[in-house]
Order: structure tokens, then sequence, then C-alpha cells
């Protein structure tokens, strides 16, 4: 078993699915000698560091370090657990799931994400079919004040939460137990064991998926003055993750799918995405009121390499730019910033100018770091020395973060109109150490002091890994300590003891492999030709047996001066001068 699935299994599913085909679903791929090469979608550059090894069916980005096969690619590009990786890719090439009869654990999450799905689904068609069929309720007439018409209502699947009572009853009714209900997120439980509608009386929002599943639910007080918070929402469950999840996202996927979306719009509450899309806007998407992370960004960047921030105008909104401009830079987006004016959200600034004057408010954004660098100069005095100062540091500090040398000299040029200092100055202080962008951490320091030895074992494995080399029992005395490297060697030589064939892409299923770990070095080592590769073998192989023996003879060693008995310390110094023998006709 493989991560609670049968070996045979896997494989399968990863033969019938390449991964270069899958790959270029997601990101452009070109084919540079026996590789595949693209921008990598996990990090920001723009020489291609990524490459996917056809033959091996796995992918290696030499820029960040991310490695893996088809499942933790299909896990990283979609966000989603391995389970649901399995399945998507066993979908894909028409393989039925095994039946998990033999992994307990593995049969209760399957079945626990599954039902959580279904509860979620009848609950989103209760609450639509709930507002649909009361149109006097106090949540239909909250809408009919928003202008918000059918279609959109139909299409984000909008619904109502009426009381405290009739969804418990509902689904209990439909065949699901309390503590699943419970367990969902949309029923709790009160001090009088009673079950409870956990959003009561609000409007509700279903969150979807990228595959167009409920995962979550945002419910709206209708109340003028609300006794509780504005806004309810799903907590974290198996399949919700708000770190994750973007509203709207799954139409913009679509869209992708149509070849029909180049930028993204993001703003932040759920009207506003409506109103955006009611408007014609169908790329738009929101954060639902939280900060933008890395994961949302990554999720953005799978889909377009162009968004425009619009995000409310107030004291939070500002800062929720900063922050959000930062973290889509940071994955390789380019970022355009609008600042509304004369409204506080893109649904009222809709409703007061219209919609055209909106598309033309997002055709006139502008470039982020520009929006910055004039945006910050506002909380300075600029007339004075000191206020001067301390903007162009602020202001450098943000050009050295993102910007290429070209670019600079044009943000450069903004910070020079504002500040008027000449621009030599400006690129002089610049090029100083307090500006110049981090170098990435060094890797961790190796764990084995003698980094030739480590060097040794990862080309050994290496070439026992590609079958460069068979002689696996020349080695199984210097593999013996509990490391990864040791941990795989005994995985090959098992493989080789049952004459069982073995992939390099079934290694990420047995392994966890890091970015730049020394498995990940193993399974990315780059062989020079053989005449040069053999010399190397022999030199690796030598080391390897010296490093055996000096091993031993310091355990041998040890044991001697901890012994009391003299026909012990004997017996010990006999192996001791056995070895240095042995040791010197290796060193000849």
């Amino acid at each position: 078993m493989n991560k609670g699935f049968p070996s045979d299994f896997l494989e399968q599913v990863r033969n019938r699915n390449d991964i270069v085909d899958f790959a270029s679903r997601y990101i452009t791929l070109n084919r540079r000698g026996g590789n595949f090469w693209a921008c990598c979608p996990f990090h920001n550059e723009k020489t291609p560091s990524f490459s996917i090894k056809p033959d091996g069916q796995f992918y290696k980005c030499f820029g960040c370090g991310e490695s893996g096969n088809i499942f933790s690619l299909a896990m990283k590009l979609e966000n989603i657990d391995f389970i649901t990786a399995v399945e998507m890719l066993a979908k894909n090439a028409g393989l039925e799931m095994p039946s998990y009869a033999d992994n307990a654990e593995l049969q209760r999450q399957k079945k626990e994400r599954e039902t959580m799905f279904k509860i979620l689904k009848y609950t989103a068609e209760f609450y639509h079919n709930n507002l649909i069929n009361n149109p006097q309720s106090a949540q239909a007439k909250y809408l009919q004040t928003r202008l918000m018409n059918a279609e959109m209502i139909k299409k984000f699947q909008i619904g109502a939460s009426l009381n405290f009572e009739d969804l418990p009853k509902y689904l209990l009714k439909s065949g699901f137990k309390e503590e699943e209900i419970i367990k969902a997120g949309v029923v709790g439980k009160n001090e009088f064991n009673k079950l409870y509608d956990f959003y009561g009386g609000r409007l509700m929002f279903p969150i979807f998926n990228g595959f167009g599943d409920v995962v979550a639910f945002s419910g709206r007080s209708v109340d003028a003055n609300p006794e509780h918070a504005k806004y309810k929402n799903t907590p974290q469950s198996p399949i919700f993750n708000k770190s994750e999840i973007l509203f709207a996202y799954n139409f913009a996927r679509e869209l992708k799918k149509q070849h029909m979306l180049d930028s993204l719009v993001i703003v932040e509450g759920h009207i506003d995405v409506i109103m955006c899309h009611q408007a014609g806007i169908n790329n738009t998407i929101g954060c639902m009121g939280t900060a933008l992370t890395s994961l949302h960004a990554r999720k953005i960047k799978q889909l377009v390499d162009n968004v425009i921030l619009c995000l409310d105008a107030d004291g939070a909104g500002n800062a929720a730019t900063y922050k959000a401009i930062d973290t889509l830079k940071e994955v390789g987006l380019n970022v355009r910033v609008v600042r509304l004016v004369g409204a506080k959200d893109p649904d009222e600034y809709i409703k007061k100018f219209g919609k055209d004057k909106f598309v033309e408010f997002l055709e006139n954004s502008i470039d982020c770091v520009d929006f910055v660098l004039q945006d910050s100069a506002k909380k300075y005095n600029l007339n004075s020395n000191i206020g001067k100062n301390n903007y162009v540091n602020e202001a450098l500090n943000y050009i050295s973060k993102f910007s290429s040398p070209a670019e600079q000299e044009i943000y450069l040029k903004v910070v020079q109109n504002l500040v008027k200092i000449p621009l030599d100055a400006l690129r002089k202080s610049l090029t100083e150490p307090k500006y110049k962008i981090k170098e990435q951490e060094a890797e961790q320091a190796e764990s084995i002091k003698n980094k030739s030895i480590i060097d040794a074992k990862i080309l050994i494995l290496s070439a026992l890994l590609y079958k460069k080399i068979k002689n696996f029992e020349d080695f199984k005395g210097v593999f013996q300590s509990d490391d990864e490297l040791s941990k795989l060697y005994d995985y090959l030589l098992n493989k080789a003891k049952n004459n069982a064939d073995y992939s390099v892409s079934a290694i990420f299923d047995t392994f966890e492999i890091t970015p730049n770990s020394l498995l990940d070095k193993v399974i990315n080592y780059a062989f020079p030709e053989d005449n040069l590769l053999n010399s190397m073998l022999s030199d690796a192989t030598k080391r390897l047996k010296l490093f055996n023996l000096e091993q031993q003879k310091s355990n041998y060693t040890q044991l001697m001066m901890q012994s009391n008995s003299n026909e012990e310390r004997y017996k010990y110094l006999q192996k001791i001068q056995e070895l240095t023998v042995q040791i010197n006709k290796e060193k000849m």
C-alpha cells in the first residue's frame, strides 16, 4: 500500500496520465533536449527553470526546488489533497477507484468527505429554494434593494435561511446523521441539546471550490441593526480552507477553459463580485474580506498573469491593497490598482456611475508600484528634508523589492518627480546594501559532517535508481544509518531482491521529497559522460568502502576503551589491526 492505496493501482493511474499532457493544461511547455521547460507555476521567475522529464514522469524546478510526480503536481496546481488528486486522475484515466477495503482510515476519510459534500449540496439547494419560494422574505427584499437580478441569484445559487428550525429537520429527514450535519458546519447544538440552523435568519452565499462543489457558506445578516456579526462564515473543515478559496473562482476557471480569460479583477465582498458579474465583468473574483494569502495568489497565477486590485476605498481597504500587492507580486503576477473615487466599493460605484464608467475606471488602472510610490508620498511632508529622506528610504526599499533594473529606472523617475533629487543620487542610493534584495537562504547544513561521503552516497543511489549499476549488495555496509538515503537504498534493495521493477515517479508515492533534500538530489542527479561517470563511480565506491572501514575501526576503538576485560580488549585490538590493514590497502 502507498498512502492508503494499492501500489499497482497508483502505478496504473500514473501510467495512464502523461505528466506532460497534464501540466500543459496549466502552463506553457517548450521542449528543449529530452525535457519540457516552463516558467515555474510555484514561484516568480522570468527565465524557465521548471523542467518535466517525460521518461521519468516527474518534474523539478531548479529555481525554487519543488519536485514531484503527477500526483503532487495535481495537488499543488489545484490545491487539493492526495485523495482528491488520485480521484481526479483516476477519473481522467477511466479507472475505477479501489474500495479502500484494506485501509479503514482511508475509508473513513473518503466517506466523511463525500458525506460533507452531499450535506452542503443539499443545504445550498434548501436555502436557494427558500429564497425563490418566499419573494416577500426579508432576504428577498434585501436583494431587491441591492438591485440584484434573478439571473445572478440563480448563477451564484444565493439562498435564505428563514429560521433556526427548518434546516436541521430537512437534513435529518434526508437521511443524514446528527453528528454529520454538525461536523459539516451548517447545524449547531444549543445548551438545551437542541439542534439549530447555524446561519438562522441570514441571506446565504454558497462558496464553491474550483470544481463547482459547495464547500462552505457565508451568511449575511439582513437586519438594519444586527445584534450579532454582519457575516457568519463556515469554520475550517476537511473540504474548506479559507486560505485557499476565492469567491467566484469556479467561474473564472470555466472562462479559462474556454480561452476567454486574460486577466482577473479582485474585489472584496460577495455582493461586489456578483454586481460586477451582473454588469458583464465576468472575470471578477473576491477575497471575501480576508487578506490574500500565498495560496490564493498561486491559484490566481494558475489562471492569469495579470490582475487588477479594486478593494474598498477606506483605511482597511488601503492596508489590504498594500498587503495584496506584495502577496501577488511574489508569485510573479502583473498587478495594477484602481482607487475608487466617489464610492466606497465597486457595487456602489456601478450603481452611482454605471457599468461603462466602472469599466473605464478599470481600464485606467495604474501599475501597482506607481500606486504605492504615489500613495505612500502622502504620508510625508516632502517640503522638509526629514520628510524627503524618510520617503526616499521607503520608496527605494519598495523599488528594490520587486523591480528589474529596467523597471527601476522608470520608478526612480517617479520618485525624482516627487522629491526633486537628482536621478544619479537615487541610483547610487539604490545600490547600497540595505536596498539589495536578500539572497535565498543557503541550503540546510549537511547532517553528516563529511560532505564527500554524502556526495558519494547520492551518486551511488542515483546510479542504482537509474539502473546504471546493479551491484546492490556491494553497498549494504554503508547504508545502515537511519536516514533518508539508507531508507531509499533499502527500498531499492528490496525491489531488486524480489525482481520487482520500479519507476522514478513511484518514489514520490513512498517518500516525502522536499526541495533540495538529499533524496531530491538523488532523483535529479545530472550524470556526466559514461567515461567520467565510471571514474566517479569507482572513486565514490572506494570512498564509501573506506568510510565504512573507518566507521568500524572507530566503533571497535570505542569498545576497546570501554572494556574492563583484557581478553576483550585484545580481541578488539585484533579487529582494529585487521581493519587498519584493509584501510591502508584501499588507500593505495
